[in-house]
C-alpha cells in the first residue's frame, strides 16, 4: 500500500522523470541495431547544434571549414577533446547561448579529481537523467515507491537531505534512507547498521568504500541486516575486495554503475553482473589512448564522452579522467545497449614507475595480501621519486610489513623514495570519496 502510494506521489510530483523511466523500460529492449541508428541522429544533431549556438564551436567549425548545417555523426572524430578545465575556464564559451540564461540550470563536479568547475543542464535533461537512473535502480529488482537507502557523501546532497522538505520528500515519496558517509567511525556505522534493519530498503545504493566499509563492519561485529534484493556501486572503482566483502555481508548480488556529475548514469550492469551497458541513446563514449587516437576492443584507454542530450551546454568529447575497456557483442539479458568490459579506476589513480611502467592501483592485492596489519591504505604519489603510502594499522602490523611493503613497491616501480605514514584514519576527499591510489603524473594527462 505504501510502494503504490509513494508511485502516486511520484508520479504527480516529478511526472517528467517518471515518464522517462517508463519510455526506458521500453525502449531498452529495442533491437541494436535500432538503437545505434537512434545514437546517430542524436549525434548528428548535437554537433549541428552545438556549432551553430555555441561561441567555441561556432569559431571551431569556421577555422576548420566545417558547414554546421551539414555536419554527420562521423566528424566527431576532428573535434578536439575538452578537458575540465577548458570548460571552466571559457564557460560562456561552451554556452549554447553564450551567457547563463533562465533555462540554465546549475550544477558542479564533485572536484574528486582535483578540478572544479560549474556547468548547466536544463529541467528536461534533468528528468532524463533521472529516469535513466531509476531504469538502472529497477536492475536490482526495484521499482519506484519502494523502500531503498542511500550511503553518500557529497556536501550538496547532505545538506539537501538534512532540511525539511528533503526530508520529508525522501521519506513519503522517494521512500529513502540517506545516510551521510562523509565523515565514519564506530559509533556512525552503529547507527547506520540500527537505521538499516529498521528500515528494510529493498535496494541500497552507495560509494563502493562506503558499501566496503559498512560490510566488513557488520560481518566483524556480527550484525544481520534484511537482505535488499541489490545493492548499486558507484561513483569509485569496485575493485574484488569491495565486491566480495559486500556480497559476502548482505547476501544478494553488487551490480557496477558508472556515472559522473555531468553525464549523470553513463554505464551499468545488469542482473547478469556481466559487461556494463553504455546508454547510447543519450551518449557517445570512446575509449582513446594518451595520444588521443581509439583503442581497440579490450584495450585500457580513457574514457571520452560526448552528452547527446545536453543542449545548454554542450559536452563533446569531454575527457572524463576514468580508464575502461570496451566489449565487442551484446549482453545474455538481452538489452541492444552496447557495452564496457570494465571502468578500471581514474587517470589520477595510475601509479607510474621510475622503471617505465604504470598500473592501475585499485586495492591491497596490488601490494600483496601476505603483508600483515593493514586495516586501510592509501597510495599518494607526488612525482616519479616520490611515493607515501597511508596506513591504518591493526595488531598485526609490524617492522615486517613494513619491509616487505617497502620490497613490493620498489620491485614493482623501481628505485623510488617511499614514505610509509602511520595514520589513525584517512580523511576522505571533498566529495566524500575514499580514493585508494592518488597521482598527480599519470601518463594519460593531457
Amino acid at each position: 500500500m505504501r510502494s503504490a502510494l509513494a508511485r502516486t506521489l511520484l508520479r504527480c510530483s516529478r511526472p517528467g522523470r517518471m515518464r522517462e523511466f517508463e519510455r526506458y523500460q521500453k525502449a531498452q529492449w529495442l533491437p541494436r541495431t535500432e538503437l545505434e541508428a537512434k545514437s546517430r541522429e542524436g549525434l548528428t544533431g548535437l554537433l549541428r547544434w552545438a556549432c551553430a549556438q555555441a561561441p567555441y564551436y561556432r569559431e571551431f567549425c569556421s577555422q576548420a571549414g566545417l558547414d554546421p548545417a551539414r555536419l554527420q555523426a562521423d566528424d566527431l572524430s576532428v573535434f578536439p577533446l575538452m578537458t575540465k578545465r577548458d570548460l571552466r575556464d571559457r564557460q560562456e564559451r561552451f554556452l549554447a547561448s553564450g551567457r547563463i540564461t533562465s533555462n540554465c540550470l546549475p550544477n558542479a563536479t564533485s572536484g574528486s579529481t582535483g578540478v572544479w568547475f560549474e556547468f548547466f543542464v536544463n529541467r528536461a535533461t534533468v528528468d532524463l537523467r533521472a529516469g535513466n537512473a531509476m531504469l538502472g535502480d529497477s536492475w536490482t529488482g526495484w521499482l519506484p515507491g519502494d523502500k531503498q537507502a542511500v550511503l553518500w557523501g557529497h556536501p550538496r546532497e547532505g545538506k539537501i537531505a538534512r532540511s525539511l522538505r528533503g526530508r520529508v520528500v525522501a521519506t513519503y515519496v522517494h521512500r529513502s534512507l540517506h545516510l551521510n558517509t562523509y565523515d565514519m567511525d564506530e559509533t556512525v556505522l552503529a547507527d547506520f547498521a540500527a537505521r538499516l534493519r529498521t528500515w528494510q530498503p529493498v535496494m541500497i545504493r552507495g560509494y563502493a568504500a562506503a558499501l566496503a566499509f559498512l560490510s566488513e563492519y557488520l560481518t566483524r561485529i556480527g550484525i544481520d541486516i534484511h537482505p535488499p534484493k541489490g545493492i548499486i556501486s558507484t561513483a569509485e572503482t569496485l575493485t574484488d575486495e569491495y565486491r566480495a566483502s559486500i556480497e559476502g555481508c548482505f547476501g544478494c548480488k553488487v551490480i557496477n554503475r558508472y556515472g559522473s556529475r555531468e553525464f549523470s548514469t553513463v554505464a551499468q550492469q545488469c542482473e547478469q553482473v556481466a559487461g556494463l551497458h553504455v546508454f547510447n541513446d543519450r551518449l557517445h563514449l570512446e575509449i582513446v589512448r594518451p595520444d588521443g587516437e581509439p583503442c581497440e576492443p579490450g584495450e585500457r584507454g580513457e574514457i571520452v564522452v560526448t552528452s547527446l542530450d545536453n543542449r545548454v551546454m554542450p559536452f563533446i568529447r569531454y575527457r572524463t579522467g576514468d580508464l575502461g575497456r570496451s566489449q565487442d557483442g551484446t549482453c545474455a539479458c538481452g538489452r541492444g545497449f552496447p557495452l564496457l568490459a570494465a571502468v578500471e579506476g581514474r587517470t589520477s589513480e595510475l601509479i607510474v614507475g621510475k622503471n617505465g611502467k604504470y598500473y592501475s592501483c585499485l586495492g591491497r592485492r596490488f601490494f600483496g595480501v601476505d603483508i600483515a596489519g593493514i586495516e586501510h591504505m592509501q597510495v599518494i604519489q607526488e612525482t616519479l621519486e616520490e611515493i607515501e603510502i597511508r596506513i591504518v594499522p591493526n595488531q598485526g602490523w609490524t617492522e615486517e610489513s613494513s619491509a616487505q611493503l617497502t620490497t613490493c613497491v620498489q620491485d614493482l616501480l623501481g628505485d623510488v623514495h617511499l614514505k610509509i605514514s602511520l595514520v589513525e584514519k584517512i580523511p576522505p576527499s571533498p566529495s566524500g570519496k575514499f580514493p585508494f591510489a592518488i597521482s598527480k603524473v599519470s601518463p594519460f594527462k593531457p
